[in-house]
């Protein structure tokens, strides 16, 4: 196990919804005993290398690299932006892993996501089958821009002997997410839509689908964990499984929440003839347990309950 006390950690998308959680949680644990370099995106342009030279300048040493910042959003954001997402997300990973390889950093851990999965392979999802496949069209520019951190990491790692770490993460969701209807995913979705339609005196939302498609999701408190018990445990660039191993229908998601905010007479309509994407998501988790001892703590009930508090407040 590597000690990550005194090291120094860059974190990009710090600022962002997994990063936040991060920052706190090694603040948390750590308080002064470690080093976190959290740059701002408007300051560090990560999409112009240039912007990184001046990072690794600035900060002569880093121990760790922790890859989050990325250009993505929900389905109909990735649909409608798949030239976008895929320019800023190759330019950005593949100038930060070189030039995190040239000053001396021990370790990359990227960001990855269950998107880069195949479309066509069993359930649940095993990182065996990682290559089997084409991903689901609708996310593919994303899903390949984030497969090619990996294609990177096994090439600096043959030539270089440069270390990186990929995690794939399951949907995320909890406070601080995305609420902006046009970018975001199923849960933040539902409950702006809802926060809306109170707003409009509305008592029913209309959802994509017809609520049978089912998610795995992933509390970012859990996810943030994971991170950490990765940066002290695991150096290799084969991707690991994080999420919860449990799927839920969508219907059976809106209608938790729709409980825990007591709307005993509000309806949800959906609307079937709208692009879902793929029908199931679910992982294999057993690497991981195995591996960097990770298991998520927080059940979907919990999770929803800490996500309503939080964003019943703003």
């Amino acid at each position: 196990m590597i000690s990550l006390k005194n090291k120094s950690i860059l974190i990009t998308g710090s600022n962002g919804f997994l990063g936040s959680h991060l920052v706190k949680i090694l603040k948390k644990q750590y308080k002064n005993q470690i080093k976190l370099i959290t740059p701002n995106s408007k300051a560090y342009d990560l999409t112009n290398p240039k912007n990184i030279q001046r990072l690794f300048l600035k900060y002569k040493k880093i121990d760790f690299v922790v890859h989050l910042a990325s250009a993505h959003g929900g389905l109909y954001y990735n649909i409608n932006n798949p030239a976008t997402i895929y320019y800023k997300n190759i330019l950005m990973n593949t100038h930060l892993m070189h030039l995190s390889m040239i000053s001396g950093v021990k370790n990359m851990l990227c960001a990855g996501t269950v998107d880069a999965y195949p479309k066509k392979i069993s359930l649940p999802w095993q990182e065996k089958d990682f290559w089997d496949g084409y991903p689901e069209p609708t996310s593919s520019a994303y899903a390949f821009s984030k497969k090619m951190m990996i294609v990177q990491g096994e090439a600096y790692k043959k030539q270089y002997n440069f270390n990186t770490t990929h995690l794939l993460f399951m949907n995320l969701y909890g406070p601080r997410d995305n609420y902006n209807l046009k970018e975001s995913h199923v849960i933040p979705a539902i409950l702006q839509k809802i926060k809306l339609a109170k707003k409009k005196k509305k008592n029913f939302i209309t959802l994509f689908g017809s609520g049978n498609q089912e998610r795995e999701f992933l509390f970012v408190e859990d996810a943030a964990e994971a991170i950490v018990l990765s940066l002290k445990n695991y150096k290799t660039n084969f991707p690991l499984n994080i999420g919860t191993g449990k799927s839920y229908k969508i219907k059976v998601v809106a209608k938790k929440i729709l409980k825990i905010l007591n709307l005993k007479n509000f309806k949800i309509k959906w609307n079937k003839k709208k692009e879902t994407g793929i029908k199931i998501k679910r992982f294999n988790i057993n690497r991981a347990k195995k591996i960097i001892g990770y298991k998520s703590s927080t059940s979907l009930d919990k999770g929803l309950q800490k996500t309503i508090k939080w964003f019943s407040k703003i």
